[in-house]
């Protein structure tokens, strides 16, 4: 319930307004004068403040001053029955919400005190969205402890508080955009707009319209002014996300808006200054474009002044189950329900999976686990086809991984020799898939750990991982 303070040295008043705000459903309290206001202000919280200008003692602009500064979010509407644009001017001056010269009508005043209120709602909200943009959009979200990743986070956090412009690069699905807002949203412009534009979307005609706005009549369809998204991410950040895909014939006007710090909007003839960071991401070979002549050489520099590149998923693979387990919480928290556990195979059949759609294909993955599963626990026959394609998981090394038992694993594989003889290699073959599968398991599908456990090398074990566990798919 809002709470409203009334502050006047008439009774009658007092009792006029108590009674009719209250009648709005508001807590209302009262006050004699400024010092027994402050003295109610300092005891509980108030969201308006309704005071006379002329006490005695502490007078209403006074009490403004102290509002101002012990409870900078309640709101000061004043009242006087000897109004002057000076009194009113000064009051506005040091923060009132409003002033209201008395005899006042009950309904305008009630009208501005739910303003008030609204707005105060309004503010709150704000700053919970700005908040929970900022928690979406935090280091905490960018997942990683192999050393590739910690590499991009060092540098990242580097160049949030820089102006400096910043070239994203990696693979599609590897998480470009992310990172540019994780860059806007920890840096000095995080509460400003973050802006995000596809290059690659749209045609060089419409392409202009978009990033710099048109006027009116300006072209077929052109019925009114357009702000572009330059200016509509003033003071913020706006990412140019797919730049290398950018039409050539765009290329030069980014080129002198980059330089210049200005736009202008198609059909215009003025400039307009703009104050905005620049990111820009992509997943091409941007120095190999400009070799090619598709990309501008000068454009190119302009762009790169600072370039964070993102390792795909290939070369990260010890940070796949720590990303799963990051994709099932996100995922439970949107549904409410409880944070579901992945099954040993299913973490090693993850973990065999060299991911050519990234990051964003593991959580893909995920989702399908989580929406196919139907136990408490997320079986690896719960993932995509598409992600366990040649991982099939033995009877016996399941059982290993189930139950925990020692019996069950590769260690308990028959040594005798079958009377019609066998194919050692083959079966060597798969013995070392068993262990590896099982490895996999115990580690929580972390193949440096995993390679360990059997005493061999990383680059030993991803060859044979590739070889055992991931099968012919990913061979072409």
């Amino acid at each position: 319930m809002s709470r409203i303070l009334i502050v006047d040295d008439e009774q009658s008043l007092r009792e006029l307004l108590s009674f009719a705000l209250g009648d709005e459903g508001w807590d209302v309290a009262t006050a004699v004068d400024g010092a027994a206001a402050a003295a109610a202000l300092q005891a509980e919280p108030v969201d308006v403040v309704l005071s006379d200008i002329r006490m005695p003692g502490m007078d209403g602009l006074e009490l403004l001053r102290h509002v101002a500064m012990s409870a900078p979010d309640t709101d000061v509407i004043l009242m006087t029955a000897h109004a002057s644009t000076d009194t009113a001017i000064e009051a506005l001056r040091l923060g009132a919400y409003d002033y209201i010269t008395k005899p006042f009508d009950l309904d305008e005043l009630k009208i501005t005190v739910r303003r008030s209120l609204d707005q105060q709602a309004l503010r709150r909200d704000n700053v919970l969205l700005r908040k929970e943009l900022a928690d979406r959009n935090s280091f905490g979200n960018l997942v990683g402890r192999s050393p590739a990743m910690q590499r991009v986070f060092e540098l990242i956090r580097r160049v949030t508080d820089s102006t400096s412009t910043v070239l994203i690069v990696g693979e599609s699905g590897t998480g470009k955009e992310l990172v540019a807002r994780a860059i806007h949203y920890n840096g000095a412009r995080g509460e400003a707009p973050f802006v995000a534009v596809n290059c690659a979307a749209l045609p060089a005609h419409l392409l202009e319209s978009e990033l710099f706005g048109h006027v009116k009549g300006s072209f077929t369809g052109a019925d009114r002014h357009k702000e572009g998204l330059f200016e509509a991410a003033a003071g913020g950040t706006i990412l140019l996300d797919e730049i290398g895909d950018m039409p050539i014939e765009m290329q030069p006007k980014l080129l002198r808006v980059l330089e210049d710090r200005k736009v202008r909007r198609v059909g215009s003839t003025t400039d307009v200054g703009i104050d905005v960071r620049v990111l820009a991401s992509t997943n091409k070979n941007l120095r190999g474009a400009v070799n090619d002549g598709s990309f501008r050489e000068d454009l190119y520099y302009r762009l790169n002044v600072i370039q964070v590149d993102l390792p795909p998923m290939r070369d990260r693979l010890d940070d796949v189950p720590l990303l799963a387990e990051h994709f099932l919480a996100q995922l439970s928290e949107e549904t409410g329900g409880e944070v579901p556990r992945l099954a040993g195979t299913a973490i090693a059949a993850l973990s065999a999976h060299t991911w050519p759609g990234n990051v964003r294909e593991l959580f893909n993955a995920v989702r399908h686990a989580v929406t196919m599963e139907t136990g408490d626990v997320i079986q690896a026959t719960s993932l995509p086809p598409s992600v366990t394609g040649g991982f099939e998981t033995t009877a016996a090394v399941a059982a290993s991984v189930a139950a925990g038992s020692p019996d069950a694993g590769p260690g308990a594989e028959s040594k005798a020799l079958p009377a019609d003889g066998l194919d050692l290699e083959a079966h060597l073959d798969g013995l070392k898939r068993e262990y590896m599968l099982e490895a996999l398991a115990r580690s929580e599908g972390v193949q440096t750990r995993a390679a360990e456990l059997l005493g061999m090398s990383f680059r030993s074990f991803r060859y044979y991982a590739k070889k055992f566990l991931i099968g012919e798919e990913d061979e072409g």
